[in-house]
């Protein structure tokens, strides 16, 4: 519909043209002809007559029209209204064509800018440093080529960026060492690991090795100091603990020394007591009697198979041995240190007498009467 509508138009234009030029050749030609002989116009119109022979034989089917006769472009008479109709389509078919080639400019514009704003796929290309690339856009990136071990003084963190927020990629551990690459006048130098690039603080760094071997023997001689100083204070701790243990020890002795003293028969008895005035009696354990010699002879005896107790001396008079009376029975009845209970309480065998022959059970107990 578009091209028929551009050819109408087109062919409206070349016949208009060409009637007008028609016209003007007819005028010219009259006015040319009042001034001449008859033989002049016969023999300068020859040619001319010639020519428009020829143009009639030609154009013999185009006739000229007055000017408000309007036609299309096979030839035919339209109306006015129509002529106009067909001028606004025309008009509006070149807005069309100006419309489309605009929007056609501005997609080819866009379609442009996305690929330059395209970034180039990565075409296995070696990473570039950062040190080189990114000083355009952060000054803490620029820094003066290094080719260094070096080593920290304390354990630190390696950053992902030279920054304190950073991620940590590792942690280097108290005097290890680590290969430098950049150094600056800011906190965090370029250091590289495992082929990667991080960023160490510079204070916990130092270039010279012997620092980092005298800081190793200055931390040897604090541990040992340390060592030394825990094991006097565990020492003294488990010396207070056995002089505690020790105090309390005696305490409940003393405690326990000042009921003993009190006590003046058994608990497990309610029959006879032993007494100066009742000289034998039969008790828990059969009969009883009672002697006052130096017993120093029997406790050395003790002492030697392995009893070492308090030699001692109770408020009634009987003669202790730690919390026991002592006392001399028949040896093949009651042992050396075996705990025989009599009247007065709980006694302990320190020695034997020559009763024990006639009377295996009797007991004969040594106190002060």
């Amino acid at each position: 519909m578009r091209k028929r509508i551009i050819s109408l138009g087109l062919s409206i234009a070349i016949l208009a043209s060409a009637s007008a030029g028609l016209g003007l050749a007819v005028r010219a030609s009259e006015t040319a002809s009042e001034g001449m002989t008859e033989a002049q116009m016969q023999t300068e119109t020859e040619p001319e007559e010639a020519q428009q022979a020829e143009s009639s034989s030609q154009g013999s089917d185009v006739t000229e029209l007055p000017e408000d006769v309007y036609t299309d472009a096979a030839g035919q008479v339209i109306t006015p209204e129509t002529a106009q109709a067909l001028d606004n389509s025309d008009l509006g078919v070149t807005n069309i064509e100006n419309t489309a080639d605009s929007e056609q400019e501005a997609e080819n514009v866009a379609q442009a800018a996305e690929e330059t704003l395209q970034v180039p796929e990565d075409n296995g290309a070696e990473d570039m440093d950062k040190s080189t690339i990114g000083a355009a856009f952060d000054n803490s990136y620029q820094f003066d080529k290094e080719d260094a071990t070096v080593y920290v003084t304390e354990e630190a963190a390696v950053k992902a960026e030279p920054s304190d927020d950073a991620e940590d990629l590792t942690v280097l551990e108290k005097y290890s060492s680590i290969h430098l690459t950049g150094s600056n006048g800011l906190k965090y130098w370029e250091v590289r690991f495992g082929g990667e690039i991080g960023y160490l603080d510079n204070a916990v760094i130092t270039r010279d090795r012997a620092e980092i071997e005298a800081l190793r023997e200055d931390d040897l001689r604090k541990e040992e100091t340390e060592a030394q100083s825990k094991q006097e204070q565990e020492e003294i701790i488990a010396e207070k603990a056995t002089e505690a243990k020790e105090e309390w020890a005696q305490a409940l002795k003393e405690s326990r020394r000042e009921e003993l003293a009190k006590q003046t028969r058994s608990l497990n008895w309610n029959g006879a007591v032993l007494s100066r005035s009742k000289g034998s009696v039969y008790g828990p354990s059969g009969k009883e009697t009672y002697y006052n010699l130096n017993m120093s002879g029997c406790v050395r005896n003790m002492n030697r198979r392995g009893y070492y107790y308090d030699v001692w001396v109770r408020n009634d008079g009987c003669k202790m041995f730690g919390d026991y009376i002592m006392c001399a029975a028949n040896l093949g009845v009651h042992p050396f240190g075996s705990l025989v209970e009599c009247s007065l309480g709980t006694c302990i065998v320190v020695d034997t007498g020559g009763f024990a022959a006639g009377n295996p059970n009797q007991l004969d107990i040594a106190v002060t009467w």
